[in-house]
């Protein structure tokens, strides 16, 4: 690739030529005589990462000096080699420093020393030197078990926090001055965390001398985060918490031994909170030193947030209280981020029982269920949070980033730091290394690791140092890269182009150690050797439980039978497991969806295509896990039509297909077989179901479609089944010419079932011929029977296609009734026999199947039965004594009515019903109104204004979310259910699968519970005809589960119909 021309590399050295040489001319005006503006120095300014800049920096902080000091200046550039080079790469990279010199201009003498460095590496850079310097600055007593500042108000302020940035000009010097960046960056952390720690010790002293009764109590400081693990960056929040005890440790004297012993309490009581105020006060003047206002600006933000209870809980605690939370109240990131946990500053001997007492936790914690998965959800919550046009120059948040590094590094810590105490450490450098020797990862990963992270760090320093400000972007002006990338490179090629390519290069290795470290040696493990990570077998087992696999020792032997021999698909899956494992583990159902890739895999090992595409199509792939670990019923599926895994690799075959396209495959497929097609319209049949349920769960399609989808494409498969079976028992009967029809009642009749729905149907006939006998019409209602009957079982019978189960039970009579009736035969019935509920259950009726003209036939009979001109209040009262009644009854004993999909308060049959009476009053005068859809014919009683909008939308609300819940247990179990999950993991899945995000089973459980109390309420005001009131009452309390007695409420429903 070809280089731009670098201005700073120019002939003058300068990108603005005459201004930063006339800001070397000014200086040397003032110093009076020619010192920078000579060729040596002009040279050695041009080193600098912003040459202009430097030059206007020193300008600046020559300005600042007085005679004196000018011409002291420019004796240490004659006499200190060091000193102009320092100087300049500081100018040209940090204008806060340039600001410390010119508040403090005696300070840039600090640069004058011929030592190689001026901080870094040197005793001044040991954590008690540091504590004495700043200590020194407020005048106190370092040694003193609890040091009291002579120097308080705004002049300890202002002392301390120049004290802290004179070390800090130092530091900054030493690192912008090493040929070799990365290789010191780790220890320019931790001399920055010890700063911070020296800093904070100082202003508790201040504290203490500004605080009434400071000596009454002890408080300790705890870093968390990056301070914690002594690896803090130049601008950063220094997380802590603070613990506090009385500094008398002994009890009160209690007098006499048959005093009150209510008042001792009472006066304990008192201590307690005098000391809790006392210890907050110093608090709050701890962190207003370090950041409140004051003529010297503030060093960074003290964020106390982690503390239990965040901001909401109190800003100090007691011992006993850190640790009665921990025990009984914290959430898992909690523990998490006590990993890091450091006591800092304060009383030391309390600090230290802090971390005694509470490290221990962390471990115990770890192997809670579930932990593992909530910490890698919250470290892809924080990546999805990035905004998008960021992202891409995200260095530390965003994949392959910073947190990406360290990330993996706490994960393996967490899984196998409770029986490994060596790994038990906070700085991730340290960590990394350990993780290598003991074997949880290659020492090549921990190297590669270990190299990118010291780059990433080097130029996030970089970064920060210009206005000492908290950032991880990469800049977008062209100046400010150019200058960043000077600034991290001090020899060879310093360009952009270099610092851009190197970085994304090692983030793409980032990512994909990230993906695959956790994974690949238990490949490893499983397979008997370990020549690279040296994971025991037992420790892989320990990974993969961690992980969420149930069952790991099952597990290592799917791995293994997955990656043995030398095929080329075992050579794939080797590469592609490790990924595969991640993104299973991701799932509710890990080791379901192992095993069935092992299966899958097995029956497709030979065909090329499917290892083409395990090796070059991640979407595919992924999508595969994610459809095996959280799908029973698709993998079923999958697994019976394994080549439908290509559909995965080309998301145009996942759109689902219009109903014309499947109607002709079919008809073509019965031209073709004539009566031996039912089994390939079956398999056909199979096939698009799997389509739908794949693009249901990858959210390819519009979920509110599903239903209908699903009864068009059964719709079709029946129709053309009648086709077929009619082609062979046709041909040989002597019945005449005659009619065939299927009428689908219920949820198919309305296009709404769901995946394991059964096809509810009614059989109609009619003879075309004249003057039947009786004889032949006894021939011929035999034979529809028979076609009837073997419809049914030719699609309900076992195979290896999905069955379609045909249930007449909602036929006139029901069970004691004929099967199949003729035209006649339905309109002699419902004209004599008919009940309100056959009326109300026609809502739903709907032909599917046979002659167009018997179809339209059987609407126009039982139009009038169903949409009469006026629905008789008997009829009302029937109908609502039957739902109440039906809630009585058919609840299963012991079922939860919250949860029940299809009988609970508010459920389907509580929208249905009541969208169906609504209906059956209304539609004679309505068309729109004639329809078998619920949520269709609810929108024309929206429309119509029989009901108002807000009810309409409860309604609709609580149908669509029953419906998609139904549909989503249905998909993960792979059988049908009945209620909302009681399960936490089935709550889980079917959360995911209704596009929640992970870890958000309880926001759906009190979603469904609020839809329904709504729904319930409108229908209860709707159906039954209560007021607001009543109604109101009812589904307030029915929701609550005071209404315990099903049966009462069934009963005081009937009394008042």
């Amino acid at each position: 690739m070809s280089r731009q021309v670098d201005p700073a590399r120019s002939r003058s050295g300068f990108g603005d030529s005459r201004r930063a040489r006339g800001f070397l001319a000014e200086a040397d005006e003032l110093l009076g005589r020619e010192v920078l503006s000579s060729p040596v120095s002009v040279e050695l300014i041009t080193q600098a990462p912003d040459p202009d800049a430097a030059a206007l920096g020193i300008l600046r902080t020559i300005e600042a000096l007085d005679e004196k000091g000018q011409r002291r200046f420019a004796s240490a550039v004659d006499e200190y080699s060091n000193f102009l080079p320092r100087l300049s790469h500081l100018a040209g990279t940090s204008d806060v420093s340039v600001d410390h010199f010119v508040r403090r201009p005696e300070a840039v003498f600090l640069l004058a020393a011929e030592n190689q460095t001026l901080l870094l590496g040197t005793e001044a850079a040991e954590p008690a030197r540091l504590r004495a310097h700043l200590f020194e600055a407020i005048g106190a007593d370092p040694a003193a078990e609890a040091p009291v500042a002579s120097v308080t108000g705004e002049d300890a302020v202002v002392a301390l926090r120049q004290a802290y940035r004179d070390l800090l000009v130092q530091l900054t010097c030493d690192d912008l001055g090493s040929l070799f960046a990365n290789e010191i960056v780790c220890d320019v952390s931790a001399l920055l965390a010890d700063m911070a720690a020296a800093a904070i010790d100082a202003a508790l002293a201040v504290a203490r001398a500004e605080t009434d009764d400071a000596e009454t109590v002890r408080l300790a400081v705890i870093a968390m985060g990056k301070c914690g693990a002594r690896e803090l960056n130049y601008v950063s929040d220094v997380d802590v918490v603070y613990c506090w005890a009385s500094a008398d440790s002994g009890e009160p004297d209690s007098g006499d031994q048959d005093s009150d012993h209510g008042a001792q309490a009472r006066r304990l009581a008192e201590l307690d909170e005098s000391g809790a105020r006392t210890a907050t006060k110093l608090a709050h003047r701890l962190a207003e030193v370090i950041a409140g206002y004051a003529p010297e600006p503030p060093l960074w933000e003290v964020d106390a947030a982690l503390r239990p209870e965040g901001k909401n809980g109190p800003l100090v605690r007691k011992l006993e209280e850190f640790e009665h939370y921990y025990e009984n109240i914290a959430h898992n990131w909690e523990f998490q981020a006590l990993l890091k946990a450091r006591p800092i500053a304060g009383d030391r001997d309390l600090g230290t029982a802090w971390f005694e007492t509470l490290n221990p936790h962390v471990w115990t914690a770890s192997a809670r269920p579930g932990f593992i998965d909530e910490v890698r959800r919250m470290r892809i919550r924080v990546v999805d949070l990035i905004p998008a046009k960021e992202a891409k120059r995200q260095i530390k948040l965003g994949a392959g980033g910073l947190r990406d590094v360290e990330f993996s590094a706490q994960l393996l810590q967490l899984v196998h730091g409770r029986d490994d105490e060596a790994i038990r450490v906070t700085n991730t450098l340290e960590l990394l290394d350990r993780l290598g020797a003991r074997g949880y990862i290659s020492s090549e990963d921990a190297a590669d690791l270990s190299e990118f992270y010291r780059f990433l760090r080097t130029v996030e320093h970089r970064l920060q140092i210009p206005r000492m400000r908290r950032t991880a972007l990469l800049p977008t002006q062209e100046k400010k890269m150019r200058a960043l990338s000077r600034s991290v490179y001090a020899l060879g090629d310093r360009s952009p182009q270099r610092l851009q390519e190197e970085r994304e290069s090692r983030s793409r290795r980032i990512r994909a150690l990230h993906e695959q470290i956790f994974y690949r040696p238990i490949l490893e493990a499983a397979a008997g050797h370990g020549a690279i990570s040296r994971l025991s077998a037992e420790s892989a087992r320990e990974r993969l439980s961690a992980f969420g696999y149930r069952d790991p020792k099952s597990a290592m032997k799917h791995i293994q039978a997955l990656t043995t021999g030398v095929s080329r698909a075992a050579m794939v899956q080797k590469q592609v497991l490790p990924a595969l494992l991640d993104w299973f583990s991701r799932g509710v159902d890990p080791d379901a969806g192992l095993l069935a890739f092992r299966r899958l895999s097995e029956s497709l090992s030979t065909s090329t295509w499917y290892v083409k595409m395990l090796r070059d199509s991640g979407v595919a792939a992924k999508s595969m896990a994610h459809v095996l670990s959280l799908s029973s019923f698709a993998t079923e599926l999958l697994l019976r039509n394994p080549s439908a895994v290509s559909w995965l690799d080309d998301q145009s075959r996942l759109q689902l297909r219009e109903p014309e396209d499947i109607e002709a495959q079919l008809r073509g497929i019965v031209d073709r077989h004539g009566h031996e097609a039912v089994p390939a319209v079956r398999a056909r049949y199979s096939r698009e179901v799997l389509r739908i349920a794949l693009s249901d769960i990858l959210g390819i399609a519009d979920r509110r479609d599903i239903p209908k989808q699903l009864a068009t494409l059964m719709d079709t498969a029946i129709d053309a089944t009648v086709r077929a079976v009619r082609a062979g028992l046709d041909a040989d009967a002597e019945v005449g010419k005659y009619e065939f029809a299927i009428i689908a009642m219920g949820r198919l009749g309305g296009a709404e079932i769901g995946y394991f729905s059964d096809a509810d149907v009614m059989f109609a006939f009619r003879s075309l011929e004249k003057n039947l006998d009786a004889d032949a019409r006894s021939t011929l209602s035999s034979h529809v029977r028979r076609v009837a009957l073997e419809v049914t079982n030719q699609l309900g019978s076992a195979g290896p296609s999905r069955p379609i189960e045909i249930d007449a039970d909602l036929r006139p009579e029901g069970k004691k009734g004929p099967l199949v009736r003729s035209l006649d035969s339905y309109a002699g019935y419902y004209d004599k026999w008919s009940e309100p509920w056959e009326a109300q259950a026609l809502l739903r009726a709907r032909p599917i199947a046979g002659e167009q003209t018997l179809r339209d036939a059987f609407t126009e009979l039982i139009d009038p039965l169903r949409y009469p001109d006026e629905v008789p209040e008997s009829s009302l009262r029937q109908m609502r004594r039957l739902k109440a009644r039906m809630e009585s009854e058919r609840l299963p004993r012991g079922a939860d009515p919250n949860r029940h999909l299809k009988l609970g308060r508010g459920s389907l049959s509580d929208v249905e019903w009541t969208v169906q009476l609504l209906q059956m009053q209304h539609a004679a005068d309505n068309p729109h109104l004639r329809t078998t859809e619920t949520l269709a014919a609810l929108d024309a009683l929206l429309a119509a204004g029989e009901v108002g909008a807000e009810d309409a939308e409860i309604l609709s609300e609580a149908w669509l979310l029953a419906t998609g819940v139904r549909s989503a247990v249905t998909l993960f179990r792979g059988r049908t259910a009945a209620a909302l999950p009681a399960d936490s993991a089935e709550l889980e899945a079917t959360a995911r699968l209704l596009d929640y995000e992970p870890g958000c089973g309880q926001d759906l459980f009190d979603d469904y519970l609020g839809a329904t109390r709504r729904a319930r309420k409108v229908m209860e005001r709707l159906f039954y005809d209560f007021d607001e009131e009543q109604a109101g009452s009812h589904a307030h309390a029915a929701n609550r589960g005071h209404v315990a007695d099903p049966d009462e409420f069934a009963r005081g429903y009937s009394r008042r119909f």
